[in-house]
């Protein structure tokens, strides 16, 4: 919970609002995307535990201007679309986590689907690894010695060496 007093997190998540929803919280004006983004800083300051009153006097605004907030960004949260995602993404931001249980099904049907496809993508890559691990096994002997008796700084010079003594130089 966040102390009403405390100007720098109010400034950093009214900062959040206005980059996510372009509006700056503090003015008077009426335009939909400044209101969206008070409702939005007064819903994710209701979730840090302030209340009505506190918030009010933050935006300089009536508590009951602040109960219609929340009642209304409880509405657009089901029926618009746009909000929600924006609103989940101040979120994520202002609280440093990816709240996964916010996206709708579909969404998470097809994060689920990409996730799923990079992990066999991945399963593939480590076989491949796997079986070109256990084909070279027999070189392990050759490669500990070149790597123990190869400085850092000579290690063109051992190519090049090495390469001369395969090509019977």
């Amino acid at each position: 919970m966040i102390p009403a007093q405390d100007p720098k997190e109010v400034r950093r998540l009214s900062d959040i609002c206005f980059t996510g929803f372009g509006s700056d919280v503090f003015t008077r004006c009426r335009k939909r995307k400044h209101v969206d983004g008070r409702i939005a800083f007064s819903l994710l300051l209701r979730e840090q535990g302030l209340g009505c009153s506190d918030i009010g006097r933050i935006l300089d605004r009536n508590h009951a201007t602040v109960l219609h907030y929340w009642s209304r960004g409880e509405a657009l949260m089901e029926t618009d679309k746009v909000f929600l995602k924006r609103f989940v993404k101040c979120r994520e931001e202002y609280s440093g986590k990816e709240p996964v249980y916010y996206y709708s099904a579909p969404e998470l049907r097809k994060k689920f689907m990409e996730l799923r496809n990079e992990r066999n993508k991945m399963f593939v890559e480590l076989q491949a690894y796997k079986q070109q691990a256990k084909e070279d096994r027999h070189l392990a002997d050759i490669f500990n010695v070149i790597r123990w008796r190869t400085k850092r700084d000579n290690v063109e010079q051992t190519m090049h060496k090495i390469n001369r003594l395969y090509n019977g130089l």
